[in-house]
């Protein structure tokens, strides 16, 4: 747009063209800067690097002096040496790359715990929202820079939306939405290669995730996904050849560890998880080094898991005062190890209960279907007729019914459908 130069001072602007004379005291010109602008209007603004390998001053600077609704839109190939801090009100729009310098010096981020990370981008102390953020690709430079880190990392941020974005080569966590974080929307997100830690999380509540992809995580517990969340939603999001599980639901709280989470209410709708070389499909897990009072109540899980060397979903508890209860299955399992490819994983007085929905698995090592450690459980098995029949641990106190799946077609259940449409069956 149109900015006004006083008296003839440029100021931080540069290559200025298009000099429209006035009668007035004053000039209207159109710029384009390398640089920030002491001031810059509602609109549209497009910032492009300067030489050199550090443009954190010229990035912070200018979100700095963004007026609420602006648009800046990054073109080119930006690095930045310490973190950047979002406003709120404002849309981000990446052409190019935004990299991490080597040895940048970032600040803590967390703000309370020991969860706290060096982090390359993040939101103000105060909090942020209404932040459209898109495009490009995001490299954290993990050869060069701490093992801890986690390059996009929010802590209370909400009514956003984050998409159509690359995240790849960091040391920790590639995108985090914290604790505080709800009602966002992430779409199109793709995130790869975490090093030893995770391609993305919601540790919040009431986010909306579409068609996101975490995988290549290559960290021994590298996680696709840890959605340590509560009344998420995650719609044909995939987690594949992972360290760890492709979605790693781990009941634990990394700033208060003897506290545990509640991980409730969570939906999973079509989603997929396979070919995890460390880890399962989904992992429900209430660990032995969690924090007490856990609780894992009233997910719902629609999902393809196959080809995972740990079970394609599993239900486990490790403490006895937390619970795993009332969750809802709609699966699709073939060759997974583990202990099946649903399966449970409790003992005396560490309780998992109350698990309904149905299934179609075949070709599990161990058991199809291990409700060893469960009870109180309603499963419908559905057994496709030109596979073997399916290998089902009952437990105690369990119904587990097996239908045929005719030739004749798909029945209602989702995960049937799933079956007649899934390629490479083997």
């Amino acid at each position: 747009g149109l900015v006004t130069v006083t008296n003839g001072t440029v100021g931080d602007f540069n290559d200025i063209g298009y000099v429209i004379p006035t009668n007035g005291s004053s000039l209207y010109v159109r710029i384009k800067s390398t640089r920030p602008a002491e001031s810059l209007n509602d609109g549209w603004f497009e910032l492009v690097p300067t030489a050199g390998t550090d443009h954190t001053e010229l990035i912070q600077t200018t979100l700095d002096k963004l007026h609420e609704g602006a648009t800046l839109k990054l073109v080119g190939n930006f690095f930045i040496a310490g973190t950047i801090y979002l406003p709120s009100n404002f849309k981000w729009i990446l052409e190019g790359s935004f990299s991490l310098a080597d040895n940048a010096i970032l600040d803590i981020i967390g703000w309370y715990g020991g969860g706290a990370r060096p982090t390359g981008i993040t939101e103000k102390p105060d909090g942020a929202g209404n932040i459209d953020m898109s495009g490009g690709t995001y490299n954290g430079n993990f050869v060069n820079n701490p093992t801890t880190l986690r390059f996009i990392n929010f802590i209370w941020v909400t009514n956003s939306y984050f998409h159509d974005m690359v995240i790849t080569n960091v040391s920790d966590d590639n995108f985090t939405l914290g604790s505080e974080c709800n009602n966002n929307l992430c779409r199109n997100i793709r995130s790869a290669f975490s090093i030893t830690g995770n391609a993305l999380t919601d540790k919040g509540d009431h986010n909306k995730w579409f068609d996101c992809i975490a995988e290549d995580c290559l960290g021994n517990d590298g996680d696709g996904w840890t959605p340590k969340c509560r009344y998420s939603e995650f719609y044909r999001c995939i987690g594949r050849r992972n360290g760890g599980p492709g979605f790693g639901l781990y009941c634990r709280d990394e700033n208060e560890p003897y506290i545990g989470l509640s991980i409730d209410g969570n939906k999973f709708f079509s989603c997929e998880s396979y070919e995890n070389w460390g880890g399962g499909g989904f992992s429900f897990n209430i660990p032995s080094n969690g924090g007490y009072g856990a609780s894992m109540q009233s997910n719902y899980v629609e999902a393809i898991c196959y080809s995972n060397n740990e079970s394609g979903v599993m239900f486990r508890n490790k403490l006895t005062d937390s619970i795993v209860a009332d969750n809802v299955i709609n699966l699709l399992c073939w060759g997974n190890r583990g202990l099946g490819g649903l399966a449970t994983d409790g003992g005396i007085g560490r309780t998992i209960t109350g698990i309904t929905g149905t299934i179609v698995s075949f070709g599990n090592s161990s058991y199809d279907v291990n409700l060893q450690h469960a009870s109180n459980c309603t499963i419908t098995v559905y057994r496709p007729l030109n596979k073997s029949v399916p290998g089902i641990n009952y437990g105690s106190s369990n119904t587990i019914t097996v239908t045929n799946v005719s030739a004749a077609g798909p029945s209602d259940p989702w995960c049937v459908h799933a079956y007649y449409n899934a390629t490479n069956i083997p």
